[in-house]
Order: C-alpha cells, then sequence, then structure tokens
C-alpha cells in the first residue's frame, strides 16, 4: 500500500508545511517560555522536529502492516511498542546531534529532568497523533477498495443481467421467424428463401454488435430495417411504417438492439389479428439532454391478443432498468386503437 503522505505531492507539500510552522513555534516557545537564546532555540527546535519530520513518515509502516489477525490488545501492544522506540530513538539522537554542537552546561540545560520528561511527553503525544492520522488514512483507503470492489461487483452483475436479457432477444425473435418460414416452404417458397437470407443477415448483425452496449441511432435503424424487410415477407402490404426521425437524434446513443422488442410488440399486437393494414409510426426528438422514441402502431378493437413469452416490453423495461438505473424511461399509451410506447434515453457523457 502507497504511503498516503509521500506519494501524492500535494499532501507532502502541506505536510513539510505543517512541520515549518511547529518549528516556528517550538522555537518561538524557546525563546519566550524557556528564554533560551535565539541561536540555540532555533538549532533545538530543528534538530528534533526534524527528526520527527522523518520518524513520523517511518510509522506508517508498522501502521499498516501490523498483525490483526492476534487481535486488537495485540496491536495496540504492538503500536505502544513502536511507539517507546521512536520516541526512544528520536530523543537519542537529538540528544548525541546537539552534544556535537554545544557545551555541557547548556547539554545539561536542555536535557535535566524536567525538560527530559517533557521531551519524551510531547514525543509521544506526537506518535500518537501519527498513529490516528495513518489510521485515518488507513480506514479511508480500506473504505475506497471496499467502495471499488462493491462497484465492480455491481458493475458485473449488470452486464452478466444484460447480456441474459440480450440472449432472449435473438432466441424470441428466431423462434417467430422459424415458424413463419415452416409455414411459407409450402405455400410460397420464394418467399421463404428470401425470408431466411434476410434473417441470416439480421443475425449477423445482431451477433456482430452483440458486444456493445451502446450504439448510434443511426445504427439501430438500420438494424430495424432489417427485422421489418423480414416481417414484410410475412405480412406484405398488411405492414406499413413511417419514420420521422431528425439528422440531429441519429447520432445519439442508444442500448443496442433496444427498439427491436418493441416493434416485434407492435407486429405481434397490430398486424397478427388486423385484416386491415396496420401502421407502426416511429417519432423522435431530445427533450432535456434525453432522447425520446415514439413508436406508435394501430390495432382493431376487440381482436384477440398474441400470447408470448413476456420477455417484450418487460425485457426493454429491465434492461433500461440496468443501463441507466432508472425505472421511469418506458411509458405505455394505450387508446382509440392507437398503442404507444415512449423510450427516454439518457444521453450518458464519456
Amino acid at each position: 500500500m502507497n504511503h498516503p503522505i509521500v506519494s501524492e505531492f500535494r499532501i507532502f507539500k502541506l505536510y513539510a508545511l505543517i512541520w515549518l510552522i511547529v518549528c516556528t513555534v517550538h522555537a518561538t516557545i524557546n525563546v519566550i517560555i524557556y528564554e533560551l537564546p535565539i541561536e540555540l532555540a532555533i538549532i533545538d527546535s530543528l534538530t528534533f522536529n526534524v527528526l520527527m519530520f522523518f520518524l513520523g513518515l517511518s510509522i506508517w509502516f508498522p501502521i499498516v502492516y501490523s498483525d490483526r489477525t492476534k487481535g486488537q490488545l495485540n496491536v495496540v501492544m504492538q503500536i505502544v511498542l513502536v511507539g517507546i522506540i521512536i520516541v526512544f530513538i528520536w530523543l537519542f539522537l537529538g540528544y548525541q546531534f546537539l552534544e556535537l554542537i554545544f557545551s555541557e552546561d547548556i547539554i545539561n540545560q536542555l536535557f535535566d529532568r524536567n525538560g527530559l520528561i517533557i521531551r519524551a511527553t510531547v514525543g509521544g503525544l506526537i506518535f500518537m497523533i501519527f498513529v490516528m492520522i495513518y489510521y485515518m488514512f488507513n480506514f479511508y483507503n480500506e473504505l475506497e477498495e471496499k467502495n471499488r470492489q462493491h462497484e465492480s461487483m455491481n458493475r458485473l452483475l449488470r452486464e452478466t443481467e444484460l447480456n441474459a436479457l440480450k440472449s432472449q432477444l435473438n432466441p424470441h425473435f428466431l423462434f417467430n421467424s422459424l415458424n413463419s418460414v415452416s409455414s411459407l416452404t409450402i405455400s410460397e417458397p420464394d418467399a421463404a428463401r428470401t425470408m431466411i437470407n434476410k434473417l441470416s443477415e439480421f443475425m449477423r448483425y445482431s451477433l456482430r454488435k452483440n458486444e456493445d452496449a451502446l450504439l448510434s441511432l443511426r445504427e439501430e435503424l438500420k438494424n430495424i430495417a432489417r427485422y421489418l424487410e423480414i416481417e414484410k415477407v410475412r405480412f406484405g402490404d398488411r405492414l406499413l411504417c413511417e419514420l420521422d426521425i431528425p439528422d440531429e437524434c441519429k447520432d445519439m446513443k442508444v442500448p443496442v438492439l433496444i427498439l427491436q422488442p418493441i416493434f416485434e410488440n407492435a407486429i405481434k399486437h397490430g398486424v397478427y389479428e388486423s385484416i386491415e393494414p396496420v401502421k407502426i409510426r416511429t417519432f423522435c426528438r431530445m427533450v432535456d439532454n434525453s432522447l425520446e422514441i415514439s413508436i406508435i402502431n394501430n390495432f382493431e378493437e376487440g381482436a384477440a391478443q398474441q400470447k408470448g413469452a413476456g420477455v417484450g416490453l418487460a425485457n426493454v423495461r429491465n434492461r433500461l432498468q440496468l443501463i441507466y438505473n432508472r425505472n421511469d424511461l418506458l411509458t405505455i399509451n394505450q387508446e382509440n386503437h392507437y398503442f404507444e410506447v415512449i423510450i427516454r434515453l439518457p444521453q450518458l457523457s464519456n
């Protein structure tokens, strides 16, 4: 684990600035309270604070690498032992350095009994401050790591659920198409052959795009055109389509294969049971940085509804919930022989 002070330059600068302030305050106290000469006060302050500057950085390692598996009491004993060693080294090195510079009388003045106790107490307090700060850093790092792991697991779960939902689309559509091909092979073999060719193009596209989360509406519309060509082989002039898509909408991002289940639903509940032509109209506009797509089809009142496997609009709603983390992006309206599905797709920032 990286050292929280040394690894980030801005934090290291703040750390150095704090110790500069501590040095100044220490020297001032030496002059005002203990009435030491300015030169002696500055040297004494620099000696002990520079030592603690470096020793304080080393306290991080026994904190972060302490063995926590043996219980909290063992950790506390380790920290206390480290503190005693750090304070001893601090006092010993400071004493040895000042002894090289000053006379014995000055050394005795600086390190009399009361002075030594005060220095040891101050050293212990500084050590405890370092311990608290490092534990705060350690706690924050562990919390961040847990959050990253949690987010990674959620992302993996969402991707798994999305792949499961997407995997339902092609088989559902494929089964319907193969049933239609089966019925056409006897009555209209040429139409069955055309449908198989178009179906293979559609499936190749779907497999190629299967790994993409989002793509442009322009690409999705090309996919819808392939799908409608397949359905037109079955329904001919009974299926009419109208698209009103402004150019500004075509480059907006949409989830891959998000529109096909909606068109399939319109055909299943409109064209299947209608003897009159059914028109599927598609409108698009931008609303507050969201792409709003409206798909409307007419249907015959009282016509028997086709029963499906429940993977159509529910599938779309679930995918929108997983991708955008919102449950208000799909709206269904039904009145006056018209069925409308509206989806709103927020344009996610890169």
